[in-house]
């Protein structure tokens, strides 16, 4: 009987101890995250799936890092995208389309927005507009228009009240000066929900103009919005082969060139600090581009990317 007890102590410590083993060997695999200042748990080590921080992965998309391309984008192209935008903050936007291949483009996005805040690029829905009145001849661009004083704002040198302009003048002074009382009284005279309407009209379903320019942001709209627009233009599909010349003279005399700072060759293009779109030819390659972006960005690094890969391809 004794024998039997003394057996099965030493089977009990045995036991203790195995277990007591099997617990330190399993805490040492283990990592203790912290939260807090005095509260402290296990928790299994674990491998973070590669692009989880974006929130734009849908059906038919694909991840490129932290931002997503939609299906049959050129993961080679957004590479070099998602490389020269790293020090970009905030959302954005960046689309791009070959006009001579169909099948070289990119859509991408860090953002699970379809548009995004935007400013003077919007007056490239205004020029479309004021084009379209001036053809169906709800406007006439000989017109006279007196300047009232409401109509002046930040200290205007060109426009003064009282004094009678034409339409044509003051068209010339929103792209070429970029003037934004003139941008306001043509965007007025014709109206914003007309603006609104004529650009959706033209496939710009994602943008909208809600208020007057002379804020950092007067809508919204997309980069495919634009790269479509842009396309469009080119290919005399807005209002014609004649009045899209015209709209293309009005692009290629805009005096902020955005993406297209140090690229060469023959560009239209419209930008501020944070938004920018532009048709390229160069060495042979005719594509557009466009990108938006809620924070001031190096437009020109992001158009010099596209524009080395571009220009690369035979």
């Amino acid at each position: 009987m004794k024998n039997k007890i003394f057996l099965g102590a030493i089977l009990s410590s045995f036991c203790a101890l195995a277990f007591y083993m099997t617990s330190i060997n399993r805490m040492k695999t283990q990592t203790l995250e912290i939260y807090g200042n005095s509260t402290a748990k296990v928790a299994q080590k674990s491998k973070m799936k590669e692009g989880t921080k974006q929130t734009r992965i849908t059906s038919g998309e694909n991840e490129i890092g932290e931002a997503a391309i939609s299906k049959n984008s050129n993961k080679n192209l957004a590479k070099a995208i998602v490389k020269a935008s790293s020090n970009v903050q905030g959302s954005y936007q960046v689309s791009v389309k070959d006009l001579n291949n169909p099948k070289i483009f990119v859509d991408l996005t860090n953002t699970s927005q379809d548009n995004l805040n935007a400013g003077n690029v919007l007056k490239l829905f205004v020029l479309l507009a004021y084009y379209k009145a001036v053809q169906d001849k709800s406007l006439n661009s000989a017109t006279p228009y007196k300047v009232k004083s409401s109509d002046l704002s930040g200290g205007d040198k060109v426009l003064k009240t009282d004094m009678a302009y034409s339409y044509t003048y003051l068209l010339d002074l929103m792209m070429r000066q970029q003037n934004n009382n003139a941008a306001n009284i043509i965007l007025n005279k014709i109206g914003k929900e007309k603006v609104n309407q004529t650009a959706k009209e033209f496939g710009a379903t994602h943008t909208e103009i809600t208020e007057n320019f002379g804020k950092d942001f007067v809508g919204k709209t997309s980069s495919s919005d634009l790269v479509n627009t842009m396309q469009k233009i080119y290919q005399g599909k807005i209002l014609g082969t004649n009045v899209d010349n015209q709209i293309l003279g009005q692009l290629a005399n805009f005096p902020e060139k955005g993406l297209a700072k140090n690229i060469n060759g023959v560009v239209y293009k419209i930008a501020d600090k944070k938004q920018g779109a532009a048709i390229i030819q160069e060495d042979g390659k005719t594509y557009t581009m466009a990108m938006v972006s809620e924070e001031d960005v190096d437009l020109a690094k992001i158009g010099d990317s596209i524009n080395n890969w571009m220009i690369k391809q035979k």
